[in-house]
This record gives C-alpha cells, structure tokens and sequence, in this order.
C-alpha cells in the first residue's frame, strides 16, 4: 500500500511538471451476428402493410410485426416495416460501451494536435464518414473518417482511411488523408 502511494505521488508531480493532454475516446459499438428474415407474411390492404416474421440476432430468434401506412404502393409499405422493425429491434438491444484514455505529456506550451497520415491513434477520435462500413485493406481491418477542423476561421472538412494494427481495438494508424 506504501508504494502504491509513492507511485501515485511520483505520477502525480510528473503531470504537474509537464504540459499534458488527455486524449480520451468513447464509442458505442453493437457489432451483432444478424441472419435473414425468415418466416415472412405480408398482410396487403390499401395504403397499409402488416409484417410478421421471424430474425435471428446472435443465437436468439425474435418475432416481430410492425405496420406502416402512406401513399407508397403496398410492396414499399412492407419494405418499410420490415426496415423499422429490425432497426427497432437492434436498437433495443442495445451494445458494448468502452472507453479509452491517453495522457501525452510534453515539456513546453501545448498546441492542437492535427491528425496527420502515418498517426497511431484511438479508432474514436476520428468521425464516422457517410461510408461506414469497415473494409480489409493488406490484411487489416479499415474504414474511412471525416475529420472536421477550422482554417482560419472557416470549418474545413477532412477525409481518410485508417486501419487497424496488430488486432488491437485501441491501436490504429491513419494510412491517408485528403
């Protein structure tokens, strides 16, 4: 216990000596195994569509129905509610919270840290980009980000990939950026 205090008296003027940033992340992920619908029924009338069937997420078949009226033909009416009873359903269940931190620490003034290509970095400092699906790229895991920052008083937006290394959650490495 008496070094387990020393330590943290060692840390702590460490910190206080240098300049630090703390480089935290937080992200929501629900990566899920989702199968088909399986057991469709399509029940038509005008303006209106009622679903029932079946989907299997992770081991656990769930039956659903949703219903959605409007203008559409019936066909895109059953699409629909298809659509919002799956999303609904995946909402619901909901996804593994996890966060990381990061304490640089650096003798001098601090300075907003862009993020160049060849950067390591957490997957969640970077924004999502309208493509979000992961992809593989030299057999790593990739996506690609948006980056949003401001030059000389103007919002500039950045695109880019970044990929996974070694298989780590946290490590990740911006391979390009435009």
């Amino acid at each position: 216990m008496k070094y387990l205090i020393l330590l943290a008296m060692f840390l702590s003027s460490i910190v206080l000596a240098d300049e630090c940033k703390v480089r935290s992340a937080s992200q929501l992920s629900n990566e899920r195994a989702v199968g088909p619908i399986t057991n469709l029924v399509k029940n038509k009338t005008y303006g209106k569509c009622v679903v029932n069937f079946d989907i299997t997420v992770d081991g656990v078949t769930h039956h659903l129905t949703e219903t959605e009226s409007g203008m559409e033909q019936e066909e895109s009416l059953c699409y629909y509610a298809r659509e919002r009873a799956r999303k609904n359903l995946l909402l619901d269940l909901g996804g593994k919270f996890s966060t990381e931190a990061v304490t640089i620490c650096k003798e001098g003034t601090t300075t907003i840290q862009k993020i160049k290509k060849g950067d390591h970095i957490l997957e969640s400092e970077v924004g999502k980009s309208k493509i979000d699906k992961y992809f593989t790229y030299n057999n790593a895991r990739c996506r690609m980000f948006t980056e949003r920052n401001e030059f000389k008083g103007e919002l500039a937006v950045y695109h880019g990939v970044i990929c996974q290394i070694d298989n780590s959650d946290t490590n990740w490495m911006v391979v390009d950026k435009w």
